[in-house]
Order: C-alpha cells, then structure tokens, then sequence
C-alpha cells in the first residue's frame, strides 16, 4: 500500500479480505466491506451537508465503532478530526471548539445539553448525536456493568430538533462520497495536549505523521495478517487511538473495543474473543492478576502474545511479569516513550529484557532522541540528566493557531519535550519525569522520580511519590509520600534509612505515610493533587 492515508488502507482491505472483521464491540463484528461501508456513507453524509476538507469535525466519544467511522469518515473528505475527552467541561469544550473553529460534532447523546449550551458562544452549527447501545448485540460480550449503563441513562438527555442521530444518518446515506485528493502533509488530525502547563494546545498532525506512528506502532506489535487488539484504554488520546485504531488498521488486523475499563469485563473479554495483544497499565495489571488468583476463578486465558504496559503510579517489575506470563503466557513489558507532539511511541522496548523503572527503551526506527543542556540544548554526553529532545517522521506541524509556543517547543527540528531522562552506555532511554515538578533545592535539581526509584527499594515501601516544599533559605526541600506495606514502619525510620541511601541533598526531610497516592482520571500519579496532599499533613 505504501504512503496513503489510513482510511484508504480500510477500503484496500475492504475490496482484498471483505469478510475479515475490523472491530468487535461486544460480540458484534463489524467486517471491513461493513466498516467501509459505514465511513463511506457518513463521508457523503458530511458532504451533503456542505463540509469540505480543511474544516474540523470535533470527535467526543468512548471507545465504540462509531469514533471509528466518524474518525476516518471526516479524513475520506479531507477534514481535520478534533478528538475531545467525553469527560470535558463547558470551558474545555468551548476552547476546544473555538481554536478548532469546529463547525460539526460527533458525540453520545450524554452530552446534548452541554453542548447546546456552547452552541451560542462557538462555531458549532450541528451536532450528529449518538447512543451507547448502537451496535451492541442484545447479550453483549463481557455483559456491560449495571453501573455503567444507569449511568448513561442518568445523563442521557433529549438533543434539539435540529440535530441528526448517527445510525439514521448511516441507514439513509448511499455509500458515495466523492473523490477527494488529500496530500500527505494535509493536516487530518488535531490532537490536544493535556494543558499542565497553561491551556491546551492542538498539535497538527498531517496524514504521513500517522501514517508513520501507524507502520512503526505495528511493525513493533502485529503480527503478519493483522493483530488482535483488545482496546480499554481511551481512543480520544492520542496513544489509545494508535494502539485501538490505526496499527490494527494499517494491518488488516481486529480492534477488540470495550468503551471502559472494568476488570471481571476486561477478563471475560480475554477469554471470549481470543486477543493476541492489548495496552493496559500496571494498576489494571495489580487488579487483573488478583481477581485471577481467586481461587474460583475458572477463565481460560491463553490466546495473548505480548501486553505493553504503562507505569502510571505503580513500576512495572519483574513479579508482576512472571505472574502475568504464568497466568496468560504473555510477555509483558514497559510499552514505550511519547508524547501527543510526536503521535507518541518514540521508543520500543519489547525483545530488550529490561525491566527497571523509569526505562522506556531505545529509539523507533527513523527516530532520534537526544538528551540535551536545558539552556544551551547542546547534546550532552552520555549518561547525563537532562531534556529529552525528539526528531522523528511523526513530528507534529505545529501547535495550532500558536506559533511562537511551536517555536519555543522545537529546536532544530527536535521537540523539547520539558521531560528529563538519559541514556546508559547501552543505549537504553531513562524517563525521569517533568521538568515543571523538578526540585530545586539550595541550588541543586533534583529529579522527583530518581527520589521516587531509591525509596521503592526499601522493603517495607509498596509505593512511593515526592515532592518539593517551599523553604525559608533551601527553596524547596524534598517531601515523600508513601504506601508502605509493613504497618509498623514508621515516617521517623524511612528518613533515618533514606540517609544511608540517598545524597544529602536528596534525601527526604519529611515522610507522610499514606493509603493511597492521588492519580488522574487516566491512573497517571497526579503531582498536581500529590503538592496539596504533602503540603497539608
């Protein structure tokens, strides 16, 4: 197939293996003749209705087939895809839409009222509406949780006269859309970043840079013939949709998509439609592994090959490795580096054997990283702490409608990513956190996670996160809270053992003992809230 966009990948298997399912929702398949179908019409659709390309669709949806559809049905006709979080406020959603200049939505008839709301104070003309139990089968494999479905209905609200449902559109649009031409360096995705840092940017992303993230993301995981992917995490962020989207895609291979996460249904799952590989994060992981060593628990589960990982809030270790291949026979491993600028997965680490925290592997193909001076950004030499810099063929074309922050976020063609890390002699990539969350204390710069990595090796410590706390004549000095697995380790006796472990300037000067760290909606440890929890014990 070569250098095209993705959506004509779809119609390529869709004429060369028609019957070969593309998603399973539940026990519903959807083959590419019918997904093809699908894009075809709601691209027409759109045309009908006077969209062209360059125009922005804004995407607000769970993992379902529709995002698929309306994703690669917005890109058939040359427009630009805005993914939203479902979970988004009015002022997120207003931004979002504004910056855009998003003039259609896709999204669950949850969100009606919100986004007749905004409608007055933004672009958006017409919203396509659509319901959860669209295209699910009437016994829905794994079985949807009780609390999951009345909390739909709980939300669901009527939407306005003037709006469209999306399987109408589908079952009275004919599949002919017209014949659009779009360039490989047309933008066809705007993807937001998380706005830590002031409000969110949308990195543009043009059909080669996915069409790269795509072939490598694959090459890396799929096997011949396309994988079986199981989906739970979130497709409205950038690394979930090159995961549940577009590698199984460029492949011919099968997305498995569960709109949430849930561990009895991620289990069942499993077990019924026989994935080869998924993306999870350890704290699924941590859930996962005990609810199969009930003892009552009878699932067979032995299709899965490989299971990337992310280390949000809990290191991956080798334990839980070797308990995940003796209960699936699967490998297990760090998934990789990346972030929303790049399309994500800079980094492989499956077939490395490494498993220690903060490791995210070596560069992709076609990718440099390279650490640098925070001020000068020369290269500095190996094994020194400092900003992870990335040039890759997925490199974004620039936040939108902001080009003095694209400016101060590349360097000579490599993003500055504000993330710290080094390499070791053997190449290996170290991921050591945020700049922004970077201790400074009586003129040193200490990194949160080397903090973090130490503490962790103490017997008694499950689990562990650090901070800065303002000081008088230091600045900040460091602050750690923990989870400690022996109940009789007090905060006195890790401060006195962090002497014997850590340089004086790193060392804790405090210690909260805690139930549990704060996290975000995502299982990321959430330093944000982690500052107040600190700063109030």
């Amino acid at each position: 197939m070569g250098r095209r966009p993705l959506h004509e990948y779809v119609a390529h298997y869709a004429g060369e293996t028609p019957e070969r399912v593309a998603i399973n929702y539940y026990g519903t398949d959807l083959t590419y003749r019918d997904l093809e179908s699908a894009i075809s019409s709601f691209a027409t659709w759109l045309d009908e209705q006077g969209y062209e390309a360059g125009e922005t669709l804004l995407l607000c949806l769970q993992n379902c087939p529709q995002y698929v559809i309306a994703y690669y049905g917005a890109q058939r006709l040359g427009m630009r895809v805005s993914p939203c979080s479902p979970m988004a406020k009015e002022h997120r959603l207003s931004y979002q839409l504004e910056d855009g200049d998003a003039r259609i939505a896709v999204a669950g008839d949850t969100h009606a009222s919100l986004l007749e709301d905004v409608r007055a104070e933004t672009p958006l003309e017409q919203v396509v509406y659509t319901r959860f139990e669209t295209f699910l089968p009437d016994e829905p494999v794994p079985a949807i949780h009780p609390e999951m479905v009345d909390a739909i209905e709980m939300h669901r609200q009527p939407p306005a006269d003037d709006s469209f449902y999306f399987d109408s559109v589908l079952e009275e649009t004919p599949a002919d859309p017209p014949t659009v031409d779009v360039a490989m360096d047309d933008i066809c995705l705007l993807q937001y970043t998380s706005g830590t840092t002031g409000l969110p940017k949308g990195c543009m992303h043009s059909y080669e840079n996915v069409l790269f993230a795509a072939a490598t993301s694959s090459a890396l995981t799929d096997r011949d013939g396309g994988t079986r992917h199981l989906a739970v995490m979130p497709v409205f962020h950038v690394a979930g949709k090159l995961n549940a989207v577009d590698s199984p895609m460029i492949r011919g291979g099968t997305s498995i998509l569960l709109t949430r996460y849930e561990a009895e249904a991620y289990l069942d799952a499993l077990e019924a439609h026989d994935p080869d590989n998924g993306w999870i994060t350890t704290p699924m992981v941590r859930e996962l592994l005990e609810t199969l060593g009930d003892e009552d628990d009878e699932r067979e589960i032995d299709s899965l090959e490989s299971m990337p990982v992310t280390s949000f809030g809990q290191a991956l270790t080798d334990d839980l490795c070797e308990r995940w291949a003796d209960a699936t026979g699967a490998e297990m491993y760090e998934a990789a580096y990346g972030l929303t600028e790049t399309h994500t997965r800079d980094t492989f680490t499956n077939e490395l054997g490494v498993v220690e925290e903060g490791f995210v592997g070596k560069p992709v193909y076609e990718t440099d990283i390279v650490i640098r001076d925070w001020e000068t950004h020369e290269e500095l030499p190996q094994g020194e702490t400092g900003e992870i810099t990335v040039k890759t063929p997925s490199l974004f074309e620039g936040y939108l409608n902001k080009p003095e922050e694209t400016e101060a976020a590349t360097h000579d063609g490599y993003v500055l990513t504000g993330d710290i890390g080094r390499f070791t002699e053997n190449g290996h990539l170290y991921f050591l956190g945020r700049r922004k969350y970077m201790i400074k204390s009586s003129g040193y710069s200490i990194a949160p996670a080397e903090v973090e990595e130490v503490l962790k090796t103490h017997p008694g410590i499950e689990n562990a996160a650090v901070g800065g706390r303002d000081h008088e004549t230091k600045g900040s000095e460091v602050v750690a809270g923990v989870i400690v697995s022996d109940e009789s380790l007090s905060a006195d006796a890790i401060v006195e053992w962090a002497e014997d472990h850590l340089a004086a300037y790193k060392r804790p000067r405090d210690v909260v003992v805690l139930e549990e760290l704060p996290v975000t909606n995502l299982g990321k440890l959430d330093r944000e809230g982690l500052a107040d929890v600190l700063s109030a014990e």
